[in-house]
C-alpha cells in the first residue's frame, strides 16, 4: 500500500499520528479522563480535548487551506471519546477507541494526498494473497492458542497433583506469562536474534530458583519449570519451522 505514496505523503501521515499520541497521551491528565467518564456527554473538557486534537492536527498537517481537516479531527474525538466514556473503563475499549482514532486519521491523510482508494485496495488485497503473510499469522495463531492448549494437556497430571498444595496466584496469569513467551521465542527467531532467547530461558529460571529451594514450594516450581521448557521447545521448533518455510516460499 505504502509504495503508492510519497515519501512528503507519509511524513504528513507520522506528523497526523504525532498530533494524536501528543494529545491523547502527553497533555491528557488522568484527572480529565476521570472527568469525562463521570459526567460523560456534559464534561466541557470533553470538548476541549476534542478542539486541542483538532488544532494540533492541523498545525502539523501545514495545510493551511484544507480547513475541515481540525472540523473531522475535533467531530471525530469527541465523538468517539464521549462514546468511550459511557462505557467501562476497560483495555477493550481503550483499544477500539485508539483504533477508530486511527481510522478517522487515514481517512483524512488519504484524502489530503489525493490517494485513489481503489488502487489502495488493491494494493491491500495483493498484500493479503502474499504466502509469507498467512505463514506468518498462522506461526503466531498457532503459538498462542493451540500450542497452550497441548501445553495444559500435557501438564494436566502433574497439575492434579499439586492442585491442593500450591499456592493461590493471579487468575490466568500462567497462561499469559505462557503466552507471551512463546510470542517473543517466535519474534526472536524470526528476526534471528536467538541469543535474546537464552536470556529469556536464564531469566525464567533464576526467577523461579528461589522456589525450587524451598520445600513447600518444591512440586509448584518443578511443574511450572516443565511447562516452561515444553513452551519453549514447542515455540522454538514452530520459529525455526517457520522461518525456513518462509525462506522457502
Amino acid at each position: 500500500m505504502f509504495n503508492l505514496f510519497s515519501q512528503a505523503d507519509m511524513l504528513l501521515l507520522l506528523r497526523l499520528i504525532t498530533a494524536h499520541l501528543i494529545v491523547d497521551f502527553l497533555i491528557q491528565t488522568d484527572s480529565c479522563v476521570e472527568q469525562r467518564f463521570e459526567k460523560k456527554w456534559t464534561s466541557g473538557l470533553l470538548y476541549v480535548h476534542g478542539a486541542l486534537a483538532g488544532v494540533l492536527a492541523y498545525i502539523f498537517a501545514g495545510l493551511w487551506s484544507v480547513i475541515w481537516l481540525p472540523i473531522i479531527i475535533f467531530i471525530s474525538h469527541v465523538l468517539l471519546d464521549g462514546l468511550k466514556s459511557k462505557r467501562k473503563n476497560t483495555v477493550q475499549f481503550f483499544l477500539l477507541d485508539q483504533l477508530g482514532h486511527l481510522i478517522v486519521i487515514l481517512v483524512c491523510w488519504i484524502l489530503l494526498v489525493n490517494g485513489n482508494i481503489t488502487d489502495i485496495l488493491a494494493s491491500l488485497i495483493s498484500g493479503i494473497s502474499n504466502v509469507k503473510l498467512w505463514i506468518f499469522i498462522i506461526a503466531y495463531i498457532l503459538v498462542i492458542w493451540p500450542a497452550g492448549i497441548l501445553i495444559g494437556k500435557i501438564t494436566k497430571p502433574w497439575r492434579d497433583e499439586i492442585k491442593e498444595t500450591s499456592s493461590q496466584g493471579l487468575d490466568k496469569a500462567g497462561l499469559w506469562i505462557g503466552r507471551l513467551e512463546r510470542i517473543l521465542i517466535l519474534t526472536f527467531i524470526l528476526i534471528q536474534r536467538f541469543e535474546a532467547i537464552g536470556f529469556l530461558i536464564a531469566a525464567k529460571s533464576i526467577f523461579r530458583f528461589g522456589e525450587i529451594r524451598s520445600p513447600d514450594g518444591r512440586k509448584e516450581a518443578e511443574y511450572i519449570l516443565i511447562g516452561t521448557m515444553i513452551s519453549f521447545v514447542i515455540a522454538i521448533i514452530l520459529g525455526i519451522f517457520t522461518y525456513w518455510i518462509m525462506q522457502c516460499s
